[in-house]
C-alpha cells in the first residue's frame, strides 16, 4: 500500500481536525495518508524538503508569519519546485498574489472541506 504524506500548515483546530478525520477515513478505505502538522513556519520550511512529500496545505489565515512569504521560500527550493501546494482562507484572499508565490490552487476553506477526501487521496 502506498502512503501518501501531506504537510498541513495550520495553527485552526477545525481545520487540522477535518483533515486528520479524512485521513483516517481514507486509511480505513485502504488509502493510506500521513499527517505532518505545524503552525511553526521555520519547522513547516524544513519539512517541506522532505523528499516523499506528496502535498503541502497552507492556511492563508496564519497571523504568526507570512504565508505567502513562506510559499515563496518553499518554491525556490530546488526540491520543492514541483510539490503541490494548496492554499486556504477564511474571508478574502489575493488569488493573484497567491498565485505568483507559487500556489497551485487555492479555495475557501468551506470548498476544502467539501472536497478534503478527494484532495487527500490525489
Amino acid at each position: 500500500m502506498n502512503t501518501r504524506k501531506i504537510l498541513v500548515v495550520s495553527s485552526d483546530p477545525e481545520l487540522n481536525g477535518i483533515i486528520k478525520i479524512s485521513a483516517l477515513t481514507l486509511t480505513k478505505l485502504n488509502c493510506q495518508v500521513s499527517i505532518i502538522e505545524t503552525a511553526v513556519q521555520e519547522t513547516a520550511l524544513k519539512e517541506s524538503g522532505v523528499v516523499n512529500l506528496d502535498l503541502i496545505i497552507v492556511d492563508l489565515d496564519e497571523k504568526k508569519f507570512d504565508p505567502l512569504n513562506m510559499i515563496r521560500e518553499i518554491r525556490s527550493k530546488e526540491d520543492s519546485k514541483i510539490k503541490k501546494i494548496i492554499s486556504v482562507y477564511s474571508d478574502k484572499a489575493d488569488k493573484e498574489e497567491t498565485y505568483k508565490a507559487g500556489c497551485d490552487s487555492i479555495m475557501s476553506k468551506t470548498e476544502f472541506k467539501k472536497a478534503v477526501n478527494n484532495i487527500l487521496k490525489f
